[in-house]
This record gives structure tokens, C-alpha cells and sequence, in this order.
């Protein structure tokens, strides 16, 4: 077991936290990670915002994240909240969401996995798989929900926050948990 220490954090004054922004503001460091997120910002939100097919209506907020945004498919009336990460499959795996969904902060689907298949290969230096993740009509996923390649959501089903979805779910019915389950149904 590991060792915890009881201790007082001892608040620095307020002049000296001014001092420490004052010369992080004007430091070489600042400019260049400046810079490096502004460049994540063009290449993942507005490039992505430019190529992703996004329907009318669509609200789709700055903190988006929107990669291989050539196989996203996003219907009219559609809500993607705060920090939402949709990435196309790396080759042939799309996203497609259909009218009136709406996803609450921090959901992420990925339309492709790592390859785990060669143990004498290290995970991050294998191939991909992709598969499709289909998302029909009048759909409600909650905040920190995970959409996984390869499943397709039936229309009015509402998905609970913090759910790992890893299966096909049934139109009107309401999943949730890691992974989602069947909790009722909608009707």
C-alpha cells in the first residue's frame, strides 16, 4: 500500500500568483503554446466544422473536436454540447447522426479502435479497426456517454450520462452504465 501524508498547502499571496501570470504572459513558452493551440483549434474545430456534412439548424459549440471530419454526417436540429469528440474511422468507419439529436458535455464517438491482436507488437504501433456508428432520429445522449465503432442507436432512445455504449440499442428504450444496459423502455 502506499503511503499518504497528512499536510497544509501553503497559499501563495495573491502579488506573487499576479507576478507568476505576468512573466508566463510574456515568456517565449507562452507564445509557442499559444500558438500550438491555436493551431489544434483551426485544425480540429474549423477545418473539421468546414468538412463534416452538418445539417440545418445544427448547433455545434467551439470546444467541438471534429477529426477525419470527411466521414461525419450530422442531421439537421442537432445539439453537440461543450467538448464533444467525434472521430471518423481512419479509413472507411463514419459517424452518421440523424435530425434532433442532442448529446450533452463531453460525449466521444470513435468510429474506429486500436488493433490488440499481436502481443509481440506494442497496442499503440498497431492497425485499426473501423465500423460505423449510426445514430437515428430524436436520440438524447447524456453527458460523458462513450460511443463505440461498430453499434447503431435506434431512434428516440436516450442514452445516460457517463454510459459506455458498445452494443446496438433498440429504438425507444432507455439504456445506461459501463457497459449500457437496458433500463426501460421509453413507451
Amino acid at each position: 500500500m502506499i503511503k499518504k501524508e497528512y499536510v497544509v498547502f501553503d497559499r501563495p499571496s495573491k502579488r506573487k500568483y499576479l507576478v507568476q501570470i505576468v512573466t508566463t504572459v510574456f515568456s517565449f513558452s507562452f507564445i509557442k503554446h499559444s500558438l500550438s493551440l491555436f493551431a489544434y483549434y483551426i485544425i480540429n474545430y474549423v477545418r473539421g466544422r468546414k468538412i463534416a456534412n452538418v445539417g440545418k439548424n445544427t448547433k455545434v459549440h467551439p470546444t467541438v473536436i471534429l477529426r477525419q471530419a470527411e466521414r461525419i454526417f450530422i442531421g439537421a436540429n442537432c445539439l453537440l454540447n461543450h467538448n464533444n469528440v467525434l472521430q471518423g474511422g481512419k479509413k472507411t468507419g463514419k459517424i452518421v447522426i440523424g435530425n434532433h439529436v442532442h448529446c450533452g458535455a463531453n460525449v466521444m464517438m470513435f468510429a474506429f479502435n486500436h488493433g490488440i491482436d499481436k502481443i509481440d507488437i506494442p497496442t499503440i504501433n498497431q492497425d485499426y479497426y473501423d465500423g460505423d456508428i449510426i445514430i437515428e432520429d430524436d436520440v438524447w445522449i447524456g453527458a460523458g456517454s462513450v460511443i463505440l465503432p461498430g453499434i447503431k442507436i435506434g431512434k428516440g432512445v436516450v442514452i445516460a450520462s457517463n454510459s459506455v455504449v458498445n452494443k446496438d440499442v433498440a429504438p425507444y428504450t432507455i439504456v445506461g452504465g459501463i457497459p449500457a444496459k437496458h433500463i426501460k423502455d421509453r413507451a
